[in-house]
C-alpha cells in the first residue's frame, strides 16, 4: 500500500519525503500494519528496516503481526523507540549531555543564590524547571543543523519570551532557562537534537554516497503533529528526503468510520459547539440498531475498596476460567491495585507489574532511611529498633547472632526506658543479659555509621561515599546486593555518585537527605523474572496493544484523570509560556481512552461509588458516554460485580478462618506449652481471665515493656520504691536520726533517683514534687512500724516455691516482695502501691498478690500494703497471722487446682470483668464483645 502525502503542516520542501499512512485504531490495527509493511517490503529479510515505536511492548506487537501475516520465514525487523535509537551509540562530534543529577543540583544552586524561595522546598521546585526547560526547548528549537544553529534558534527564542510581560513564576523560569544555558556543556534535551540532527546527515551523506538504504518505520499512537516534537517531525522529514521513511498513526477521529468509534465522538465532540446530546444519540440510532458499546464495556461501581478489589479478582478470575490469557490491569487506583494483586497472589495468581513499584517503598530503600534516620534522630531507641530488625543490617555476623544482639539490644532498651544515644549505652551496661556482648556490638557498629553520615557539609558525591562507608559499618552493602530492589538502590547511588563527582557544591545532612529521598521516589524497580497473563500497566501504555481484555480500577472523576504534577508552577504559568496545559492533557488522556475502548474487545471500569460517606461520581467522559448509550439503546452500560466463584476469587480462604460472632473464646492449651513457672502476677491473670492467661503465657503473645519516654504514673512508682530502697539501705534504722536528718536524706535519695529523669523529661519535676509533699508522712508511718518493734530488714527480694500437683508434677510459683520486716523472729511482708487507696481496697476483696508472697515466704506474720499516695501513709490490710496462713494455703491450694485442669484439658475461657478487659491488650482476640 503506497504512502500518501504528508499533511501540509508537516511537508518539507522537498518533493521527496516520508509517507504517512492512517489506519482505524482496533483490535485487526497491528494486522494492518503488518500488511502494509510486507507489501512496502517484501520479506522473507526485513533485517535491514528499522521500526520506531512509541514503547517497547508495542514492538511485540508489531512482529507477532509479521509473524502471522508473512507466508513463510520472516527475518524480523530491528525494532526501537524513538529517543533509545537516537541516544544509543556516541556520535562524533556532538558532545555528551550533562547529566541530569548535576543539572538538577545547579537549579538548586541557582535557586539558593537568589533566594527566591524558602530552602526547603529547592529540590521540589529543580525537579520542576528541568522539566519546564526540556518542554521549552523542545517547543522552541527545531532541527538544527549544528551546535551553533541551535544556540541561535535557543537566543531567538530568549530575546522573543523577554519581550513579552511575565508574571514572577513566569519570569523565574524564563530567566533560570536562559541562564542555564551558560554553564557549558549542554543538557540532555539540547543533546538529542543535535543527535537527530547528525543522524540525519549521515542518511543523507549514506544516500549520496550510493550505500544500502537505511529505511524506517515509525509507528506513532497519534497523529504526527501530536505525537512528535517539531525537531522530530523535522528530522523524519530530512531522514525521508534521503532513505525511504513510511509513518503509520492511528486514523484521526474526523475520519474514523467504525460504528464503535462514532459512538466515541458522538459521546465526545470536538467541539463545545456540537449538537445536544440526545440529537447524537437519535443519529447514531437512525445508523445502528444495536448499541456498539454492549458487551465491549462495563461500568461496575462498587461501595468501598475492599469491595472493588474483590469484584476486580472475581472478574479477572472469570476471564481467567474463559480461557483469556491477556488481560491489562490499569491502575489509576493504585491502592486498590495492591490489594487486587495481594489477592491474586494469595491464589497463587502472580501478576506482572509493568509499572514497576517505587524505589522508595522497597524494604532495601527503607533499610537504608532507617540507617539515616537513627543518625539524624540521634540514635532514637525506636529508630534504632527498627534498623536493627530489618533483614539487610548485620549480614555478616550471621543470622543466630544478629537477632541475639537485637534481642539484647531491646530488652535493655525496655528495661531502663532509654530513649536514645548515651542513655541505651547505660542501659546496656546496667540491664545483664547473656547477649550482653553482642548488643554492645550491634551498637558500636551503628555509632561507627552515625559517625559518617554526621560529619559537617560536603558536596553530595562525598555524601555517597559517606553512606556507603556507613552501610558497610553496619554491614548492609552485600545483604544489598544479593536483593533485587537493593541492587537497584545500589546501583543508582553508584551512578549518581559518578555523575555527581566534579560538582563541589556544599550541602548540609537535611538538604542532602531531602534530595536523596527524591531520587529514591524518582526511580521504580520491577520483577523482570515474572511471566504473567496478568499486566499491571498505565492508561497510557495500553494504547493498541492486543489485550483480551482490560480491567480499569479507579474510574471515578478524582482519578482517572490527567495526573497534575505540577507542585509551584501552576497551569497559569504553563500558559503564559506557551506550553501544554491541562486542556491538552485532558485531551491526550481522552485519546488513550479510546484508544483503549477501541482496542480492547472487553473492558470493565470499577471505582468506589462511595467514599468516607459521600457519593463518588464517575468520571464526566464515562458519565457522558453511558449516557448518550442509554439515551441511543436503552442501556447505560452499568453492571453489577461478578458472583464470586472459582478458585481464585470466592473468598473461602477467608470463609474458612473467619471467626463466628456468637463464638466466644474458651481454647484448651496444649500440654507442651503450660508454663512450668509463672510469676505472681501470671497468677493473678489466670484468675482474673483465663483466656488473657492462655494468649500470654501459652501462645507467648505477652507485649513487651513499653518504654516510657515522659514519666507517668508507671514510671512515678518505679522510683518511689528506687527511693525508699536506697534510703533504708543508707539509714536501716530511722529512730536513730532527728527528724531533720532523716528528712534530709530521703530528699538527697530523691535527688538521685529522680536526677536523670528531671533531666531528660520536664514533665518528672512535677512528679518529684509530688513525692515530696509526702516525704514527712512517710517518715511518721515508719516511725510508727519502728515503735512498734519493726526494723527494715531487706527491699527486692526475690523468692519461688515449688508447688506438687496430683499428676506428679510441680508449677513453680515465683515473685519479687518489695519489702522485708523482721520483729523478733517474725516477718512483715510489704509491697509499695502510689495507686489511689479506694482502689488498693476494691482489689482487696479477692486478692491474689499478698497471700502469694505469704506462700512463697513461708513464713510471714503479716502481709500489707503500704499506701504511699495519701496524704497519710497507711497499710493495708490490718490482720493477724493466722489469717495470712490461711489465704496463703487457699491460693496455694487454688494454683495447683487450676494448673492440674489446665493440663487435664480443661477450657480457658474468657470470662473477665469489665474492670479487667477495659485495659486488656487481647480484647481483640477474644471476641467476647
Amino acid at each position: 500500500m503506497p504512502g500518501t502525502a504528508l499533511p501540509t503542516s508537516w511537508t518539507s520542501s522537498s518533493a521527496d519525503g516520508p509517507g504517512v499512512l492512517a489506519l482505524p485504531p482496533g483490535e485487526d490495527f497491528f494486522d494492518e500494519v503488518a500488511s502494509h509493511v510486507l507489501s512496502r517490503w517484501p520479506g522473507p529479510d526485513l533485517s535491514g528496516l528499522r521500526v520506531l515505536v512509541p514503547a517497547l511492548p508495542i514492538a511485540a506487537e508489531l512482529r507477532a503481526a509479521l509473524a502471522r501475516a508473512a507466508p513463510g520465514p520472516l527475518l524480523l525487523p530491528r525494532c526501537d523507540t524513538l529517543r533509545n535509537w537516537v541516544g544509543g551509540e556516541p556520535l562524533p562530534g556532538v558532545p555528551q549531555p550533562l547529566p541530569e543529577a548535576e543539572r538538577r543540583v545547579l537549579l538548586h544552586e541557582a535557586l539558593r543564590q537568589r533566594n527566591w524561595f524558602d530552602e526547603a522546598a529547592l529540590w521540589g521546585i529543580a525537579d520542576e524547571l528541568a522539566g519546564l526547560f526540556d518542554e521549552l526547548t523542545a517547543a522552541a528549537v527545531r532541527l538544527p543543523d549544528d551546535a551553533a544553529d541551535f544556540a541561535e534558534q535557543l537566543g531567538r527564542a530568549y530575546a522573543l519570551r523577554a519581550s513579552a510581560p511575565l508574571a514572577f513564576e513566569a519570569r523565574v523560569v524564563h530567566e533560570l532557562w536562559r541562564a542555564q544555558s551558560t554553564v557549558g556543556t549542554p543538557d540532555a534535551a539540547a543533546v538529542y537534537r543535535l543527535r537527530l540532527a547528525e543522524l540525519a546527515r549521515r542518511a543523507t551523506a549514506a544516500a549520496e554516497t550510493s550505500q544500502p538504504p537505511q529505511p524506517l518505520l515509525v509507528l506513532l499512537d497519534a497523529a504526527p503533529d501530536e505525537a512528535l516534537a517539531p525537531a522530530e517531525g523535522d528530522f523524519l522529514r530530512r531522514y525521508g528526503a534521503a532513505q525511504p521513511v513510511e509513518v503509520v498513526h492511528p486514523q484521526a477521529r474526523e475520519a474514523r468510520s467504525t460504528p464503535l468509534l462514532a459512538t466515541l465522538a458522538a459521546a465526545w465532540p470536538d467541539t463545545r459547539e456540537s449538537a445536544p446530546i440526545g440529537e447524537r444519540a437519535r443519529a447514531l440510532v437512525s445508523r445502528h440498531a444495536q448499541g456498539t458499546l454492549t458487551g465491549r464495556l462495563a461500568l461496575m461501581p462498587a461501595a468501598g475498596r475492599e469491595e472493588e478489589a474483590r469484584a476486580a479478582v472475581a472478574q479477572i478470575g472469570a476471564w481467567l476460567a474463559e480461557g483469556l490469557r491477556r488481560i491489562a490491569l490499569i491502575a489509576q487506583d493504585r491502592l486498590t491495585a495492591r490489594r487486587v494483586r495481594a489477592l491474586l497472589e494469595r491464589e497463587r495468581v502472580l501478576v506482572n507489574d509493568e509499572t514497576g513499584w517505587l524505589l522508595s517503598t522497597s524494604r532495601a530503600a527503607a533499610s537504608v532511611d532507617a540507617l539515616i534516620e537513627v543518625a539524624a534522630g540521634q540514635a532514637y531507641y525506636r529508630d534504632l529498633l527498627d534498623l536493627a530488625k530489618s533483614p539487610f543490617i548485620f549480614s555478616d555476623i550471621g543470622e543466630e547472632d544478629r537477632l541475639r544482639a537485637v534481642s539484647s539490644l531491646e530488652a535493655s532498651i525496655r528495661a531502663k526506658s532509654a530513649t536514645s544515644g548515651a542513655r541505651i549505652r547505660r542501659a546496656l551496661l546496667e540491664f545483664d543479659t547473656p547477649d550482653r556482648p553482642l548488643g554492645f556490638l550491634l551498637l558500636d557498629r551503628v555509632e561507627a555509621a552515625m559517625a559518617r553520615l554526621r560529619a559537617g557539609s560536603a558536596p553530595l558525591a562525598l555524601w555517597l561515599e559517606r553512606l556507603a562507608a556507613a552501610l558497610d559499618a553496619v554491614g548492609m552493602t552485600e545483604a544489598l546486593a544479593s536483593d533485587a530492589a537493593g541492587i537497584r538502590l545500589l546501583e543508582l547511588l553508584a551512578a549518581r555518585r559518578e555523575e555527581l563527582a566534579g560538582n563541589a557544591s556544599p550541602f548540609s545532612f537535611e538538604v542532602w537527605r531531602d534530595w536523596l529521598d527524591r531520587e529514591l521516589e524518582a526511580a521504580s524497580f520491577r520483577d523482570e523474572d515474572i511471566v504473567s497473563p496478568i499486566v499491571v500497566t498505565p492508561l497510557n501504555a495500553v494504547s493498541l496493544r492486543r489485550f483480551e481484555a482490560a480491567l480499569l480500577l479507579g474510574g471515578d472523576a478524582a482519578q482517572l484523570a490527567p495526573a497534575e504534577h505540577a507542585e509551584f508552577f501552576n497551569a497559569s504559568v504553563r500558559r503564559e509560556l506557551g506550553l501544554a496545559t491541562h486542556e491538552d492533557g485532558e485531551r491526550r488522556f481522552q485519546r488513550d481512552l479510546e484508544l483503549l475502548l477501541a482496542t480492547v474487545p472487553r473492558v470493565v471500569v470499577s471505582w468506589q461509588s462511595r467514599r468516607d460517606g459521600e457519593a463518588v461520581p464517575l468520571s464526566p467522559g464515562l458519565s457522558l458516554l453511558s449516557t448518550l448509550h442509554d439515551l441511543a439503546w436503552g442501556d447505560d452500560l452499568y453492571r453489577p460485580s461478578p458472583p464470586m466463584s472459582g478458585d481464585a476469587v470466592d473468598g473461602r480462604a477467608d470463609a474458612a478462618t473467619a471467626p463466628s460472632a456468637a463464638a466466644l473464646a474458651a481454647p484448651v492449651a496444649p500440654p507442651a506449652l503450660i508454663p512450668r513457672r509463672v510469676s505472681v502476677s501470671a497468677y493473678g491473670t489466670l484468675v482474673d481471665c483465663p483466656y488473657r492467661f492462655f494468649a500470654r503465657y501459652v501462645l507467648g503473645l505477652a507485649p513487651m515493656d513499653e518504654v516510657s519516654e515522659e514519666m507517668d504514673k508507671s514510671g512515678y512508682g518505679e522510683r518511689v520504691h528506687r527511693v525508699l530502697e536506697r534510703f533504708h539501705t543508707r539509714c536501716p534504722v530511722v529512730a536513730d536520726l532527728s527528724h531533720e536528718e532523716a528528712l534530709q536524706a530521703l530528699r538527697e535519695c530523691t535527688d538521685e533517683v529522680f536526677a536523670p529523669a528531671v533531666r531528660d523529661d520536664l514533665l518528672a519535676v512535677g512528679w518529684r514534687a509530688r513525692w515530696e509533699k509526702r516525704l514527712s508522712a512517710y517518715l511518721a508511718w515508719q516511725r510508727g512500724q519502728e515503735a512498734g518493734g519493726w526494723r527494715w530488714e531487706r527491699a527486692e527480694a526475690r523468692f519461688a516455691r515449688a508447688l506438687p500437683l496430683s499428676d506428679g508434677g510441680a508449677v513453680e510459683l515465683y515473685g519479687r516482695i518489695d519489702r522485708i520486716d523482721r520483729r523478733a523472729g517474725e516477718a512483715a511482708l510489704y509491697d509499695y502501691k502510689t495507686q489511689a487507696t479506694e482502689m488498693v481496697k476494691k482489689r482487696l476483696a479477692d486478692d491474689v498478690q499478698l497471700p502469694a508472697y505469704a506462700l512463697m515466704h513461708g513464713n510471714a506474720a503479716e502481709a500489707a500494703y503500704v499506701l504511699l499516695d495519701g496524704d497519710t501513709v497507711d497499710a493495708l490490710p490490718d490482720r493477724g497471722s493466722r489469717a495470712l496462713c490461711e489465704e496463703a494455703a487457699a491460693q496455694g491450694g487454688r494454683l495447683a487446682a487450676l494448673f492440674e485442669a489446665m493440663r487435664a484439658g480443661a477450657a480457658l475461657p474468657a470470662h473477665g470483668v469489665d474492670r479487667v478487659c477495659r485495659w486488656c491488650e487481647m480484647r481483640g482476640l477474644c471476641r467476647k464483645e
